[in-house]
């Protein structure tokens, strides 16, 4: 029940078009009992009892009638769909909705193939609840019921020969629902793990390729399909085992009417057309108990998906708006102070940064470097709130990042990283995509700035050039300069570049170190690099070890304490000198 609330809840708009649909799918039933009384009363009276009369009157009312039940069942099928398409536009609305405000800890513990499969085929199972299982479980039960009254009507003694085998079906079909759940749910597990294996090898084709490893790829991608195909029949399995069962028994409805029925008339107890009219409505009977089975399985398939999408929905993010968010007044820009005030993260069981403590005034250039692991890029996970830290503050013009609106912190951080995701839009379009009303002179200078203006004009349409998904097609310094316009184009009070120039030569990093200083906006900058090159005229440098500031200040501060960042100063330039000679 508390499922069909839930979808319940999410057909906002649509409600109206299934009260109609099934009101329909509840007098549907009525009218399938009309004609077989009317061809009752034709039999005994019209043609046995002489009174013709009555034969066109009455088959012209049963035309009528057909014509009512084929109108009345258009109408119910029409209304139910219409209504079940309405809740997959709200689910599927309000999930990709519900996304977009998730926190990066949700998308740490949901796959992405649990994520497609759950947008796609448990919505889909949804809509064909709402649009035939669930009518059908109003409509079945009500004509079986109308036509045991019915049959109550003619002769007892005939319902109750009838109804002798009905217990029999309930049984059964009660002990393979209790079967069935668990199998289910392990199916709908199986297809998410089929669906992310293929996600992931589709994604990181490239890698597969590199390594040769196409063979073990579509073997792992076999297993998983193996698995599921064998779930499947597992599943189809369990219902075939009751299957002969439930069929012999409604079967047996149709011997049993003609012994009972045949008995009755030879006895006067039953007419010839009150036979008839019982005889041609046993399927009545013995449909739906015969499509309960099929119903219950449908149903559990709707139990697994459901339950799947409540757990996405009913997620609670923990990076969430305050309840009195600050915003910056007039919609303007933060001046961009940045302070780590003794910040303690921790990443499941393992402490990530630990008492971190730093301040960036606005307008510097804070450089962070160590090695990997260090809690480099915890850094600016923090700072955008893509996770909360766990003790301290982060704050960005003296108020804590957990008191900022969120769209007012984000907006106003351009952010360009290593790992870069460029969408399949125009080149144009994925420099625009933080403000999509910028003017294409600003969007050629910002990326004159990133030093993509030079490639980009040579492609066959120049800014217009759509580029593949994740940018396929481009070199890695391409994609990572266009990235850096992208997060340009922001006009952010904050920059993070996440060694966005880490597949660029030296003399392209110099021109962008260059524009960078050149900036016609304000801007606090925290770079994270392993270049020299990329820090030393940073107005301080962080050197991160095991979650801690292991060093701190300017390039000639740091020299002078020899440490860390000394040699790996001495190193590069060792290598640097190398290449040059």
């Amino acid at each position: 029940m508390q499922r069909i609330k839930w979808v319940w809840a999410n057909m906002t708009g649509h409600k109206w078009q299934l009260y109609l649909g099934y009101f329909c799918a509840i007098i549907f039933p009525a009218t399938q009992l009309i004609n077989p009384q009317i061809s009752s009363v034709l039999i005994d009276r019209g043609l046995e009892g002489g009174e013709t009369q009555l034969i066109v009157p009455l088959v012209l009312t049963m035309c009528g009638v057909t014509f009512a039940r084929c109108v009345i069942g258009y109408w119910m099928i029409v209304l139910c769909d219409y209504a079940s398409q309405g809740v997959v536009f709200n689910l599927r609305t309000r999930f990709y909705r519900d996304l977009q405000q998730k926190d990066m800890k949700f998308y740490d513990t949901f796959r992405t193939g649990d994520l497609m499969t759950a947008l796609t085929s448990d919505v889909d199972m949804v809509r064909h609840n709402v649009s035939y299982i669930w009518r059908q479980m109003i409509r079945g039960p009500i004509l079986f019921l109308c036509t045991i009254i019915y049959f109550f009507t003619i002769s007892w003694k005939y319902t109750l020969a009838l109804l002798v085998v009905a217990p029999f079906i309930v049984i059964i079909l009660r002990r393979y629902t209790k079967k069935v759940r668990p199998i289910y749910v392990d199916l709908r597990e199986k297809l998410s793990h089929l669906s992310t294996n293929a996600q992931e090898n589709i994604d990181g084709n490239k890698v597969v390729k590199a390594f040769a490893n196409e063979q073990f790829e579509i073997s792992q991608f076999c297993s998983k399909n193996s698995d599921y195909v064998k779930q499947n029949l597992t599943a189809v399995d369990a219902w075939l085992k009751i299957f002969p069962f439930v069929e012999g028994l409604s079967q047996s409805m149709t011997v049993t009417s003609l012994l009972a029925g045949g008995l009755l008339m030879m006895h006067g107890e039953m007419t010839a057309g009150q036979f008839w009219a019982c005889n041609s409505m046993i399927w009545a009977i013995a449909d739906p108990l015969r499509e309960l089975g099929a119903l219950l399985n449908d149903f559990q398939r709707f139990v697994a998906s459901s339950d799947r999408l409540m757990a996405i929905a009913n997620y609670h993010s923990s990076i969430r708006n305050p309840q009195k968010p600050e915003t910056v007044p007039n919609g303007g820009r933060m001046k961009g102070k940045v302070e780590f005030r003794d910040v303690t993260f921790r990443f499941g069981k393992v402490n990530v940064m630990e008492n971190v403590s730093f301040t960036a005034q606005p307008g510097q250039t804070v450089a962070i470097m160590g090695e990997t692991g260090s809690g480099k890029t915890t850094v600016t996970n923090l700072l955008s709130r893509f996770y909360d830290v766990r003790d301290g503050a982060v704050l960005v013009d003296g108020v804590d990042v957990r008191k900022w609106d969120l769209h007012t912190l984000r907006s106003n951080i351009g952010m360009a990283t290593q790992d870069v995701f460029l969408f399949s839009d125009t080149i144009d379009g994925n420099i625009a995509y933080g403000n999509p009303d910028l003017p294409e002179e600003e969007v050629h200078d910002f990326a004159r700035r990133a030093a993509a203006a030079e490639f980009i004009e040579k492609m066959p349409d120049s800014y217009e050039t759509i580029i593949g998904e994740r940018g396929m097609g481009l070199s890695g310094g391409q994609k990572q300069r266009i990235a850096l316009a992208r997060a340009l184009a922001l006009r952010p009070s904050i920059l993070i570049l996440d060694d966005t120039t880490s597949a660029v030569d030296m003399e392209t990093e110099r021109y962008i170190q260059q524009q960078l200083a050149e900036l016609s906006f304000p801007c606090t900058k925290f770079i994270i690099a392993q270049r020299i090159s990329s820090v030393r005229k940073a107005d301080q440098i962080l050197i991160l070890r095991e979650g801690k500031i292991a060093e701190q200040g300017t390039h000639e501060e740091l020299l002078a304490k020899r440490g860390y960042y000394y040699e790996i100063y001495r190193i590069q330039q060792g290598l640097q000198k190398e290449v040059d000679a």
